[in-house]
């Protein structure tokens, strides 16, 4: 430290207090201002910088969820609950982070979740964001809600699933299979957690109040611009048995979200689904849940082996990828962090989000002593 830096902090302290140069060294880098990417040292700064940068509504979009947010709290209190254990001593010059789900290797186990309407924080939207998941090498599952079409994000980025919502028009369905299948996608992720639709009040209030002058444009669908037919979101008659019809009209992996219980874990074995994502919406649906990695483990004790089980809810860390992966998740989908990132910065803030994770992933293996995902056991964990 140079004498006059030396000098300037001990004058500080000496006046009981520090300047605003100083406070980042001392332990308060979440209270600076973070202006550009170059600031943004992780996910919180990614939120802060979107909190910064989009109108109320636009930001509440991303953040938002049902009822008194008791969900949306527990999926974060289950990883801070849950420490590593971490073993000495061991070769973790060379990391090994790849993971293959449905026979194709990826690059790390953290993918995108799907999150749709993505224009209402970035205009370039999921072009954005394929476009970022692809230069960083990450799966991306678009969503069935979004903006431009499955044809148009598939060009734009590298290795995607679709996620679809039930809807009572089977001929729709089909049409969103067929498109999946055109663009190349790698499997179908049918969202079941949304027979009915989540009391998100503060979408409500924005929408009760969608004259202010800060309410931004609505944007159009874009698969649903090209079928003549009836078009809706959501089926609450939907069941075990419309899972086995639409499993019997493609060759694509069908993979189930929202499963959190033990009980409808076995039936996912009974109907022959090819994977389950641990979910609980990002509690933007039902209001009182568990968080998604106390759920996890009593998943993974029936369906773990027999098929891949993804989770997502609550990641804001490479050190909670890291956990899921010790409690018997095969992959992380995360949401909120990479569309503060989209919503801040664009293409470059989705890239960024995904380096940050990447690397604290990586530096997590590191310290806990486990150079392949292979490595990462339950014993690497410690449940509080």
């Amino acid at each position: 430290m140079p004498s006059r830096s030396r000098r300037s902090f001990s004058l500080g302290l000496l006046a009981g207090g520090v300047t605003a140069a100083w406070k980042p060294v001392l332990g308060y880098p979440n209270r600076v201002q973070i202006e550009t990417l170059r600031d943004v040292l992780n996910v919180g700064h990614l939120d802060m910088a979107a909190r910064r940068t989009l109108s109320a509504e636009a930001y509440h979009f991303i953040v938002g969820a049902s009822d008194d947010l008791l969900t949306k709290s527990a999926n974060r209190e289950a990883f801070d609950r849950v420490r590593i254990r971490p073993r000495r001593l061991v070769d973790v010059r060379t990391v090994d982070m790849s993971v293959e789900l449905f026979g194709q290797t990826l690059k790390s186990p953290i993918l995108l979740a799907p999150t749709g309407d993505q224009r209402r924080v970035h205009e370039e939207g999921e072009l954005a964001v394929a476009r970022g998941a692809a230069k960083q090498g990450h799966l991306l599952i678009a969503a069935m809600m979004s903006n431009f079409s499955l044809g148009e994000i598939a060009a734009a980025g590298g290795p995607q699933w679709l996620q679809l919502y039930p809807t009572p028009n089977r001929d729709f369905m089909v049409k969103l299979v067929r498109d999946a299948e055109r663009a190349g996608c790698t499997a179908l992720v049918i969202t079941i957690d949304g027979p009915t639709r989540g009391n998100n009040e503060a979408f409500r209030w924005f929408l009760m109040h969608k004259e202010d002058s800060d309410t931004p444009r609505r944007f159009g669908l874009g698969n649903f611009t090209d079928f003549d037919g009836a078009m809706s979101v959501g089926d609450p008659s939907f069941t075990w048995e419309d899972v086995d019809w639409l499993s019997q009209q493609t060759e694509l992996p069908v993979v189930l979200k929202g499963i959190v219980t033990a009980e409808d874990a076995r039936l996912c074995r009974r109907h022959n689904v090819a994977g389950v994502i641990v979910s609980n919406h990002g509690g933007r649906q039902e209001g009182s849940g568990r968080g998604t990695l106390d759920v996890l483990p009593e998943v993974v004790d029936v369906l773990g082996g027999r098929m891949p089980v993804l989770m997502d809810g609550g990641v804001r860390r490479g050190s909670d990828v890291f956990k899921a992966l010790a409690l018997g998740a095969d992959a992380v989908c995360m949401g909120r962090p990479y569309l503060w990132g989209l919503g801040a910065f664009g293409q470059p803030g989705v890239e960024k989000c995904l380096r940050i994770l990447r690397a604290e992933f990586k530096r997590t293996m590191q310290y806990a002593g486990a150079p392949s995902l292979g490595d990462i056991t339950s014993e690497h964990v410690w449940r509080g």
